[in-house]
Formats: structure tokens, C-alpha cells, sequence
């Protein structure tokens, strides 16, 4: 009665009916209902961890019949059918519950357009909104159900089946007269004439061994999962990355466009007092065609900007599974709540353990080595119950004679199969080898990259420090000229190159402020954590 644990609370009254039945008809079997028995001992048959015992019968006096209790038995049957389609439709009921939840989750994070974005909203947002993520959950739930169904694999199939047949083949004349109790005295063996039968009943069918490939095919299902499982946290790490490289990018943006904005104004200023010594005669002609060139410049620098700035915002957008056109307004505070180890060398051993890439290189060589034991199994025996019960009958007016069963235990054992079986024990062999080579490859990478986020973390850093103080000497440095600009001292290219090189400079200091945040996240990146910090 293993189908009749783990049943909703809902039918649990059903499920004691059911048990009550069952063992009713497992001491006094339908068969007994149409004559005597003799109950001779039972057989146990172990497959796995799964256990049954049929009862072995003798009958005697099968003239009887009782009507009542073939339709019982029918009925029962029937009662069966029902509680295992609605136990079914519970459980299906109960595994689409977390979608309702998923869908309030996400109303929850919703964002109205023109609403401020902190980078760990953006980031919630992604993780439930973003479509590659659902479709990776997606396939972990379908990995799930599939380990569910490898469970049918250790369980008995029962059908009911009817059939109408008519002809005048001898050998069916006779087999279907014989299942009927109706062969005639005084038949004709060579030519008994047509006959009509309709027979109806059930028939059940267990496997009870097959070299161990279905306790392999539930190892796989489950090595599934947790590759399926690593494959989220991977889609979900990278998703996180994307969320935070164009998060910094659209404020980089945001930042280049002030800094491009500041220097059109700066030099229409001077263009205009130019413009006005110019015709004073103060000034050359060319000074205020550089002028004019320079502001052409800055003016493409600041439509460069807002095109940066648009694109960078319509992917995060996207990202997030909003709507590209959708208008948000980041906010400015983007700490990131990364903590990691001081050598790369401590971050390389948290990434072995963490990393999906690395789950999921280990699972491949897992399901490579149960490939070599399913191989083997070619080797050996499979052992299967078939059993039927039926009733035959030529008017659909059955009698206690009508009944008949039948039993037996199978074996089939290939021993010679043109050689399939030692090639498949080859491919098992190779593929086991190339699974060893990819766990290799994949720990070299891990290494690769958790050395090149830390150097880059570290050059990012650098330069943040270093173009900081080339902000402060070229703010110093435009004073100076632009005083002595002023004065006569010094041309106006001497002052468009001071001025040029302050916005170089403020943008290098924007760069590599958020280049610093976006190699930090990189950091978590390789080491495979970076989704676990906002999941918590």
C-alpha cells in the first residue's frame, strides 16, 4: 500500500477506507469469493526496499458465485481510481501554491515609473522579476517532478482493460469457449464454428529486477537537481552582476553628462566674452574659431553622455523585466554589502565550494560514473511479475464460471547483444574521462577568475586614489591659466587644453569610483556568492 501513503490531509478518511479494503481483500482475496480456499503460504518478493507478499491459492468448487461481491470488487477498484486521480490533483494543486506566492512576491517589489531605485531594490526586482531566472527555476521544478516520477519505477502498473473479439479461427474458438467454461461436448476441432467474446478485467505488471538501473535512474534524477539547482545560483549570480555593472553604469552616465554639461556652459561663457573682444579687436579671429571648435566638442561629449546614459538604463530596465521605456531615477547611495577574504588565495577556496560552475562539473562527473554502473546492468537479468484477472463472456451475462486468473514471474537475460554492451561500457569510460577534464578546466577558471577580480579590484582602487589627486591639480591648473588667460599672459589654447583636461580628469575620477564598486561585485562574483547577499 505504498500508493496510499503521503496523501493529503483532505483524504485521509478515504485512505483508511481504502487500507481497510485492501487488506479485507488481501486475507480474502476476490478470486475465494467464487469457491473455497486454501491459503498454502505466502511469497515474499524484495525489491529494493520495497516488499510484497502474494498469497499463493488453491481453488476448489468454483461454481459459485456471488454477484454482489464481483461488483464490490469492481466498485472498489473503481474507488481506487478516483482517490489516486483526486490524491494527484491535490499534490498538483499544492506544488503551483509557490507560484501564487512568487506572483505576490513580485507585486510587492513592483516600481511605479519615475520612482527612485536604490542598486538593492534593482537587485531584488531581478531575482524575481528577471525571465532567465523563472525560466532556471522553471527547469529545477521540472527536475524535481522527474526525481517524483522515477518513484513510479519501484511501484506496480495496474490497468483495466475490456476486449470484444469474434471469428472462426479454430485455436481462438477453442481458447475463448475454454476461458468461458463453454466448450462444447460435442466441438469439431477443425471447424468448431465462429465465436463472439467479450472479456474484461485487470492486469498488473512489476518489475522486481533489472540490474539496479532503476535505483541508478533516481541517483541521476537527483544528481539533476543539483546540477539544475547550481545552474539557477549561476543564472541568478550573473543576473545580480548585470543588475549592479549597469546600475553603476547608468550613474557613470549620469555623472559624464553633468561634467560634459558644466564644460559646454564653461566654454559658452568664454565664447561670449571672446566673442565680445573680438569685435572690440582684442582678440584673433583664430582664438575664437578654437573656441568655437572646442565647444562643438564638448557639445558632442554631452550627446555621447545621454546616449550612454538611455541605452544603459533601457538594459537595466530590461534586466529587471520592466518595460525598456520605463523611467526610474537611481539613487546615489550604492554601497554594496561585500565582505571578502584579504588574499585571493582564501577567496579560491570559498569559490571550490561555491561556485555553480564548479556543482555543476562535479554532478557531470557523478551521472558520468552512474552511466559506467547502468552500462554494466547490460550484464545481468531482468526478473518481472505479470498477473491478470479477467472474466470471458459471449452475451455479457457473467457466472461464476467465467473467472479465470493468471500469474508469472519472467526472466530475461541477453547474453549475447551483438556487442552493444561493451561499447556501452567504452562510451561510459570516456565520458567518465572527459567529466574528469572538465573538473579540471573548470578549477583552473575558478582560479583565473577569482585572480583577475582581485587585481582588478586593486587597479580599480588605484586609480580611484590616483585620479583624485589629477582632479585637484587640474582644478588648481584652469584657475591658474584662466587667470592669466584673463590677464594677456597666456593663449587661448594654453586655456583650452587646462580646461580640457579638468573634464578628462573628473571623469577618470567617476570611472574608476564606480569601476571600484563594480570589481567588488566581481569579486563575489567568482567566489559564487554574490545572489546569496541579497537573498538573505
Amino acid at each position: 500500500m505504498i500508493f496510499l501513503q503521503n496523501v493529503p490531509k483532505e483524504l485521509h478518511h478515504v485512505s483508511e477506507f481504502l487500507k481497510s479494503m485492501i487488506k479485507t481483500l488481501h486475507e480474502d482475496p476476490p478470486c475465494a469469493l467464487y469457491g473455497k480456499q486454501e491459503n498454502s503460504g505466502n511469497v515474499e518478493i524484495v525489491r529494493d526496499s520495497v516488499a510484497l507478499k502474494l498469497p499463493q491459492l488453491k481453488l476448489k468448487n468454483t461454481s459459485l458465485f456471488i454477484n454482489s461481491s464481483f461488483v464490490e470488487f469492481f466498485f472498489l477498484i473503481f474507488i481506487l481510481f478516483i482517490f489516486l486521480s483526486s490524491s494527484n490533483l491535490y499534490a498538483a494543486n499544492d506544488k503551483l501554491a509557490p507560484d501564487d506566492e512568487t506572483a505576490s512576491k513580485s507585486s510587492s517589489l513592483s516600481l511605479s515609473d519615475g520612482e527612485t531605485l536604490t542598486v538593492e531594490d534593482a537587485i531584488k526586482i531581478a531575482l524575481v522579476q528577471n525571465p532567465d531566472i523563472g525560466i532556471a527555476r522553471d527547469r529545477l521544478n521540472i527536475a524535481s517532478e522527474a526525481l517524483e516520477r522515477t518513484d513510479s519505477l519501484f511501484r506496480p502498473h495496474m490497468s483495466l482493460f475490456t476486449e470484444f473479439s469474434t471469428g472462426d479461427a479454430p485455436s481462438a474458438y477453442l481458447f475463448k469457449s475454454i476461458d468461458q467454461r463453454d466448450l462444447p461436448n460435442d466441438v469439431v476441432f477443425n471447424d468448431p464454428g465462429t465465436f463472439n467474446n467479450i472479456e474484461t478485467g485487470v492486469q498488473l505488471h512489476l518489475n522486481i529486477y533489472n540490474g539496479g538501473v532503476d535505483s541508478v535512474a533516481v541517483r541521476v534524477a537527483e544528481s539533476d537537481i543539483r546540477e539544475k539547482r547550481a545552474m539557477t545560483k549561476q543564472m541568478e549570480n550573473r543576473i545580480v552582476s548585470s543588475v549592479i555593472h549597469l546600475f553603476f553604469s547608468v550613474l557613470k552616465a549620469n555623472e559624464y553628462i553633468e561634467i560634459a554639461r558644466q564644460s559646454v556652459e564653461t566654454i559658452k561663457e568664454q565664447l561670449r566674452i571672446m566673442t565680445v573682444r573680438f569685435k572690440g579687436g582684442g582678440v584673433l579671429k583664430s582664438d575664437l574659431l578654437s573656441l568655437e571648435v572646442r565647444l562643438a566638442e564638448a557639445g558632442k561629449d554631452l550627446v555621447h553622455s545621454r546616449n550612454i546614459h538611455a541605452t544603459t538604463l533601457t538594459a537595466l530596465n530590461v534586466i529587471m523585466g520592466r518595460k525598456p521605456d520605463s523611467d526610474i531615477y537611481l539613487a546615489k547611495s550604492c554601497e554594496c554589502p561585500i565582505v571578502f577574504p584579504g588574499s585571493y588565495q582564501e577567496a579560491v577556496v570559498v569559490a571550490m565550494e561555491k561556485r555553480p560552475e564548479m556543482i555543476t562539473a562535479r554532478e557531470m562527473l557523478q551521472r558520468a560514473r552512474l552511466d559506467l554502473k547502468k552500462a554494466w546492468a547490460g550484464y545481468l537479468p531482468r526478473v518481472d511479475l505479470n498477473a491478470r484477472w479477467y472474466l470471458d463472456s459471449d452475451d455479457l451475462k457473467f457466472n461464476g464460471s467465467d473467472n479465470n486468473y493468471t500469474a508469472a514471474m519472467i526472466m530475461n537475460w541477453d547474453f549475447y547483444t551483438g556487442q552493444s554492451t561493451e561499447s556501452d561500457l567504452l562510451m561510459a569510460g570516456h565520458g567518465i574521462e572527459a567529466a574528469i577534464k572538465n573538473v579540471k578546466k573548470t578549477e583552473l577558471n575558478i582560479y583565473q577568475d577569482v585572480k583577475r577580480a582581485y587585481l582588478n579590484h586593486e587597479d580599480a582602487k588605484n586609480r580611484l586614489d590616483v585620479a583624485g589627486r589629477s582632479v585637484e591639480m587640474a582644478d588648481e591648473s584652469l584657475i591658474l591659466v584662466k587667470q592669466r588667460y584673463e590677464g594677456g599672459s597666456e593663449s587661448v589654447t594654453r586655456y583650452l587644453e587646462a580646461e580640457l583636461a579638468r573634464s578628462k580628469s573628473r571623469m577618470n575620477r567617476t570611472a574608476a569610483f564606480y569601476d571600484e564598486k563594480i570589481a567588488l561585485s566581481d569579486i563575489a562574483v567568482s567566489m559564487g556568492i554574490l545572489s546569496q547577499i541579497w537573498e538573505k
